[in-house]
């Protein structure tokens, strides 16, 4: 499978995809949309879970974003992250976390880590979107005016949680992706930044 990134500072790098079929890489044109959608990334903090190739952190990462956190417990797709960062020259931006979704994000959520812009890419119809979603609810992980993209088949219907709310969904073929950001309410609400997305080493 043929997969490049799509603009920025490492525009038509080829990356390396999956030879699993348990690992879904977003497609050229939904990264292309969503990305023209998002805008400007610089300096912002990402949190990629589910990330498989990594093709939205490393296409978020070319296009400005000051680090990116990658999340997946497939050890294929942790081997395909690295090679992925080495080609596109990004490692020193990112840190992969070899662990269940729910796991790390309990494990950052207790290190008081906070992030600008979340990817949730999971597998479609398994209800790891539901579960995630809980979990991102008890253990918050967005700063103040961040935005979570949620992709997800449509069949599924995401439990949208308290504060959160829809900002955009789109559609692509057998593909939707939901914006969730923090309702009025919830970003009034005290938070705790941190100083980087970056775990302590040994993670």
């Amino acid at each position: 499978m043929g997969l490049k990134i799509v603009a920025g500072s490492a525009k038509g790098r080829k990356l390396r995809g999956p030879k699993s079929k348990g690992i879904r890489p977003a497609a050229a044109r939904v990264r292309e949309s969503l990305f023209q959608i998002l805008g400007d990334l610089s300096g912002k903090r990402v949190l990629d879970l589910f990330a498989g190739t990594g093709s939205m952190g490393l296409e978020a990462l070319s296009r400005g974003a000051d680090s990116v956190v990658f999340v997946d417990p497939n050890q294929a797709a942790v081997s395909l992250l690295f090679h992925n960062l080495e080609v596109t020259g990004f490692k020193d931006k990112a840190h992969v976390i070899k662990k269940k979704a729910a796991a790390a994000v309990e494990f950052l959520h207790k290190k008081g880590y906070r992030y600008d812009l979340i990817f949730l890419d999971p597998p479609y119809d398994k209800g790891f979107v539901d579960a995630t979603l809980k979990k991102l609810k008890a253990c918050p992980l967005l700063a103040p005016g961040g935005l979570l993209l949620c992709e997800h088949s449509p069949r599924e219907s995401p439990a949208f949680l308290s504060g959160l709310e829809v900002a955009d969904l789109r559609k692509y073929g057998q593909t939707t992706v939901t914006f969730l950001k923090e309702t009025p309410c919830a970003a009034k609400s005290p938070s705790t930044p941190a100083p980087s997305t970056r775990p302590p080493s040994g993670t």
